[in-house]
């Protein structure tokens, strides 16, 4: 069983001003998470649905101390033996404060783990503005072995951008998977002003309304699954994940207007069908199960059944539901043919693992 989407980042990985009010270099001290815990219980004892009560529960898993402690709270709803692909984060170039560690600390811990942890698969964090990225991808893929590469076009920048074409073309001649965050109004994303977003947004190869668009409204455009389609013709071997399946809001959209032309969801779908090599994984989408019965009948068709993976998004899912939604009771709904489709089956074409 391979859980094809998660994080284990640390809260020093995170940008401190990621979170508003400044929540992040707040909860990350042991007197200021008591704080607000008392807080909210005081306002709300029963309920688990407040925001920052989320907040909360999103630091309290980054602030463990290690990605090893991290991804223990993972494992354990998983059965022995259960690989995981890990998605490393980097912030440095989103404009949300600074970050308190160096990207480099955190795949050296992530490369010690692997040395004592078969059962990781790492991947490395691609952004274009980082200097030497390509040397760096190829150290942690040929030395450190790693699997993959990670890419969040959100935080400002087209898939398609001249920059990465160097570490497209490596990636397909040694046969490296893509992992691409595809869903809208994360977030993570570019925090810089409106007048830079819509700048960079000027070079945009697809036409897209930017009027009366929030900043995080308009950094979605940047992982519109269309945009894939021109790495898709430049690189056809290539082996892309767009991760969330479109992501819950256009699942929403989809059950209110199956015919809308706009959605990621029947984009992605058609995207599938055209491009062999392009996969999707359901990692937080599916932590709404009214989404359950929608995706069990997009099994039956051959063709998408054989591009979904199974991934949970752990531990950024835990902002809004648990990782027992994915490993239990999705498990339970789809049967153990479907499951283990997209769980054992398709991950290993995706991976390239025998």
């Amino acid at each position: 069983m391979i859980n094809s989407h998660i994080h284990i980042f640390r809260d020093k990985d995170v940008p401190v001003k990621f979170l508003p009010l400044h929540l992040v270099r707040f909860l990350s001290t042991k007197i200021g998470f008591k704080i607000v815990a008392k807080v909210l219980n005081f306002l709300n004892p029963i309920s688990n649905d407040d925001l920052f009560n989320r907040y909360v529960k999103f630091m309290t898993i980054g602030s463990l101390g290690s990605q090893e402690k991290i991804l223990n709270e993972c494992q354990k709803y998983y059965p022995d033996g259960t690989k995981f692909v890990i998605l490393p984060m980097d912030m440095s170039f989103m404009k949300a404060g600074k970050v308190p560690r160096n990207y480099m600390e955190q795949l050296e811990e992530l490369s010690k783990l692997k040395k004592t942890n078969d059962n990781i698969l790492p991947f490395v964090h691609t952004d274009p503005r980082r200097n030497n990225i390509l040397d760096i991808l190829k150290q942690y893929i040929e030395v450190e072995k790693f699997s993959g590469v990670k890419v969040y076009p959100s935080l400002g920048y087209f898939p398609y951008d001249e920059r990465m074409y160097p570490i497209y073309k490596y990636c397909e001649e040694n046969g490296i998977p893509i992992m691409s965050h595809c869903a809208p109004l994360n977030q993570v994303h570019y925090r810089g002003s409106k007048k830079e977003v819509l700048k960079m947004l000027s070079g945009s190869k697809i036409k897209f309304d930017t009027k009366g668009k929030s900043v995080k409204e308009l950094c979605s455009y940047f992982s519109h699954p269309s945009n894939w389609e021109f790495v898709m013709k430049d690189f056809p071997k290539l082996k892309i994940c767009l991760g969330h399946f479109g992501g819950e809001y256009y699942w929403t959209k989809y059950l209110e207007n199956p015919e809308e032309k706009d959605n990621w969801f029947s984009i992605i779908k058609s995207l599938i069908r055209k491009y062999d090599n392009l996969y999707t994984d359901l990692s937080f989408t599916m932590n709404d199960d009214t989404f359950f019965s929608i995706l069990k009948i997009l099994l039956l068709d051959e063709t998408i059944k054989n591009k979904v993976l199974f991934g949970s998004d752990f531990y950024m899912v835990e902002t809004a539901t648990n990782e027992k939604r994915f490993s239990m009771d999705l498990r339970a709904y789809l049967g153990e043919d479907n499951f283990n489709f997209i769980s054992d089956y398709n991950p290993k074409k995706y991976l390239n693992i025998k």
